[in-house]
């Protein structure tokens, strides 16, 4: 099956083979996928770090070798090492989540909280998995990436991995969902103090309660509480 590799800083995954479709996903630099199906200018991929699949443009597609890759051949390394280990006072050459050589993702040890606050105020962004726009299943994938523990793209999926976690038990880390209609649809991280971090209209911290997220901005609950997960 042919290969293909994430050679931009992100790439939007479309629904259908168009680009008036809706973007379901991104892909971050560094991923790879196996195309599927082609059709004209477009074409059906799989992205190997979750399964989760998407149409791409002829024109963003980044063939390679199924068989080995080296990442050094689509970055510049020291570029991406300053960066990385600099991450309060230089800027991100990419967005969190992206994959490099095993060298360089070696170095990023950082802790998940602060990898979370580091996107406070990206706006919300329907499908997005990057710094420029992120939606909120989207965003705790990613921040679970950076520690080497994989979630799958949507928030229903993610509620099913892990270990139940009753409200008054929340710990760091810990991811929380919520419901309408009796399905789950947004998911947040706790980060202690009754606080929680989302993505909703942007990246923000919002108190949390039994009953669901209390927005602080507009003085009401946003969200309906549903359960709690401990994945790490």
């Amino acid at each position: 099956m042919v290969k293909g590799i994430c050679h931009l800083s992100q790439i939007p995954l479309r629904a259908n083979p168009k680009s008036s479709s809706e973007m379901v996903s991104q892909l971050l630099f560094g991923e790879t996928y196996l195309i599927i199906e082609q059709r004209e200018e477009w074409s059906l991929i799989q992205m190997e770090y979750d399964g989760y699949e998407g149409w791409l443009s002829k024109s963003s597609i980044n063939l390679i070798d199924s068989v080995e890759t080296n990442i050094k051949d689509y970055i510049q390394t020291d570029l991406i090492r300053h960066s990385i280990n600099n991450l309060t006072d230089q800027p991100l050459i990419s967005s969190m989540g992206s994959e490099f050589s095993d060298e360089i993702n070696s170095g990023n040890q950082r802790n998940i909280i602060d990898i979370a606050k580091l996107f406070l105020g990206v706006p919300y962004l329907w499908g997005g998995r990057h710094f420029s726009g992120i939606d909120c299943s989207g965003f705790v994938q990613v921040l679970y990436k950076c520690i080497a523990i994989q979630l799958p793209r949507d928030a229903s999926q993610q509620q099913k991995k892990g270990k139940p976690v009753a409200f008054k038990d929340l710990f760091e880390g810990d991811l929380v969902f919520f419901e309408s209609n009796n399905r789950v649809t947004h998911v947040g991280m706790f980060i202690g103090d009754g606080q929680i971090i989302h993505s909703y209209g942007m990246v923000r911290i919002d108190k949390l309660n039994k009953d669901g997220i209390f927005n602080l901005q507009t003085g009401e609950q946003s969200h309906s509480y549903h359960s709690a997960k401990r994945v790490r």
